[in-house]
C-alpha cells in the first residue's frame, strides 16, 4: 500500500516534522502535495485551537531532560 504525497505531508506534521523534513525536490508536484497536506493539518489544528502544544507537555519533556542530565555517566 502507497501513501500519497498529501498524505504523507499529513503524517509529518502530527509527527511534530516541520515542513522542511520534506525530502520531495523543489518544484516536484509531489513536494507540492506533501506541503498541501503538511499544510492542511497546519490550518485545521489552528481552526480547533490547537497550533502549539499544551505547556503541561512541554514541562513534562523540560522534567524529562532535566532528569537525563542529572543521570551521571559510566565510563
Amino acid at each position: 500500500m502507497s501513501t500519497s504525497a498529501f498524505e504523507q505531508g499529513k503524517l509529518a506534521y502530527r509527527a511534530n516534522l516541520p515542513m522542511s523534513a520534506c525530502e520531495y525536490p523543489q518544484g516536484s508536484d509531489f513536494r507540492t502535495q506533501w506541503m498541501a497536506g503538511w499544510t492542511h493539518c497546519q490550518r485545521t489544528d489552528e481552526a480547533r485551537g490547537h497550533a502549539e502544544p499544551a505547556s503541561d507537555m512541554m514541562a513534562d519533556v523540560a522534567r524529562r531532560r532535566m532528569r537525563a542530565s542529572n543521570v551521571p555517566r559510566q565510563s
